[in-house]
Order: C-alpha cells, then structure tokens, then sequence
C-alpha cells in the first residue's frame, strides 16, 4: 500500500510571551527565520511528501513572499488560520482534504498527517522518521515526549497552596510534531469542535475519542520557543550547529 505524509506547520499564533510585537516566527535566528528552519527540515525530509502552513489571515501574504523565497520551486501552500491552535489545526486539516482530494475515501493510499508548531525551529529529521515509523506500524497516534525533572505539584484555583505531589517519574512534558492516520486525526477534531471541547495538543482529540495513542522519546534541541529565555537557549543551538 502507498503512503503519503502530510506536515500541517502551524503558525498563525502571535507569541506575545516572547515580548514582541511582531508574529515570532519572523524572527531570524542565526540569519534564517524560525518558520523557514521548521519548514526546512520537514522539505528535507525523505518520509514527508507535502508540507502545508497554517497562518494568521494578516500574515497570509508575507509568509507566501518569504517562503517563496526561501524555497523557490517548492509548492507549499499556506491557508489561513483561526483563533485559537485547535481551531488552526483543524482548518488545516480541513485545507489537506480541499487540496489533495477527499483523500479519506482512497483504500488504495494510507495517509497520514504530522502537526508541528512552527515555534519549534530545531526538530530533526531522524525524529519525523521515527514518528512516522511508529504511527505505520502501530496505527496508532504518536507524539515525542520528554521526562520532566522538576518536582511538579499540584496547587489550588488560585495557587496559593499545594493539592497534591505528582509523582514526577510518570510525567512528560510533550512535543511535536503529533500524528496519526489523516481520517483518525481529522475525524477527533470534528468532534471535538462538534462538542464544544477545548484542548491544548492533538494528541488529546485522539485521546477523547478512545484512540490507541503512543508515545516516543522526544529531543531536548526540539524545544518550543515561547518566552526570551527560550531565545538564549536557541542562540547556543544555532551557535553549536555552526560550530559542527
């Protein structure tokens, strides 16, 4: 059976944790944006075969101008995005389907969609390959996760005092990109959308409707650049590539 690979690149949302005011996916870091590195290493990659934008309907344009640039030759499209990530990725699954065709129907071809924040400019190829790897011989959803090791408590409503100690051996903190098979995928974001429900990974709308989910070991250097200390510690992975 044939496979294809779909990479959704969110990157409508504005970061305004990161303190400026300008979109952070635009910012340069070591002389090239955080999308075009995030998009990069999905082109690059032998097991993904289409790669699509998910971008804030202002930004539209200038992601287009900039990715043109970048990667003359290349079709990717970028579709507008919502307010929200789940809403985002659910538009862009939705794009996926009005692109390729109703691809769900094709008993011929699998295909299966990976979701990838754009803020996290240092994923690797080796990890997309073991993603994709495990969701085609797992059928499963699949998402790389990495152990917490910080005490985490659990405070009251206002967090003023501690409800409960959580055992910190059975927690990980998650990354993307997450996938699984596209009619699963965009199948538990329907509903979720359908019911109202709201959740902060894909990785939870599989989890809501009973999907078998995975988890593989994720990569320190894949961090989600959010807040400026996560500024610093991209700077030193920039500075160490060029080093190599």
């Amino acid at each position: 059976m044939k496979v294809k690979v779909y990479a959704l690149v969110l990157a409508a949302g504005r970061g305004t944790r990161l303190g400026s005011d300008e979109n952070k996916i635009f910012r340069a870091l070591g002389g090239r944006s955080i999308l075009e590195r995030s998009v990069d290493t999905l082109i690059k990659c032998a097991d993904v075969d289409h790669v699509i934008i998910v971008a804030d309907k202002n930004e539209i344009e200038r992601v287009e101008h900039l990715i043109g640039e970048v990667f003359p030759g290349e079709a990717i499209p970028v579709v507008k995005g919502g307010t929200s990530r789940q809403e985002s990725s659910l538009r862009g699954l939705l794009a996926i389907e009005c692109l390729f065709g109703s691809i769900t129907s094709q008993s011929h071809e699998r295909h299966i969609v990976l979701i990838h924040d754009a803020a996290r400019c240092f994923l690797s190829q080796e990890l997309v390959a073991e993603l994709v790897d495990t969701i085609m011989k797992t059928r499963s959803g699949v998402a790389p996760a990495v152990a917490v090791t910080d005490t985490i408590r659990l405070a009251d409503e206002r967090g003023e005092s501690v409800k409960q100690t959580l055992p910190r051996n059975r927690l990980v903190a998650m990354q993307t990109p997450q996938g699984a098979d596209f009619d699963i995928m965009l199948k538990a974001a329907l509903i979720a959308e359908e019911e109202g429900a709201h959740v902060t990974d894909d990785l939870e709308l599989l989890i809501r409707i009973g999907y078998p989910v995975r988890l593989i070991k994720g990569d320190d250097r894949n961090l989600k650049i959010t807040i400026p200390g996560d500024i610093i510690i991209a700077e030193a992975i920039v500075s160490d590539e060029m080093e190599m």
